[in-house]
């Protein structure tokens, strides 16, 4: 629910944006359910996990900084054990 509330501003915005679009009274799924514009808005737009532009990163197997820190304590760490002997 936390990030659901980080991104209330950006999903009504983007909800609006779609509802301005519509024009004149067109009944669609999405009049009354801001909430579906959550997530899913990637770069490209698509929602396939397996597509390049949107997840290259991940596809590549690009390490972000999390596991770059992770592998950094982890030599560390075996550097310390070894120095210990």
């Amino acid at each position: 629910m936390r990030r659901a509330a980080l991104e209330k501003a950006r999903t009504i915005q983007t909800w609006r944006r779609h509802l301005a679009t519509h024009g004149a009274d067109v009944a669609c799924e999405c009049d009354l359910q801001p909430g579906r514009f959550r997530k899913s808005q990637r770069l490209g737009g698509c929602g396939r996990s397996r597509c390049w532009l949107c997840h290259f990163a991940k596809l590549a197997r690009i390490p972000t900084l999390r596991d770059r820190r992770a592998f950094a304590d982890e030599r560390e760490g075996i550097l310390e054990a070894v120095a210990e002997r």
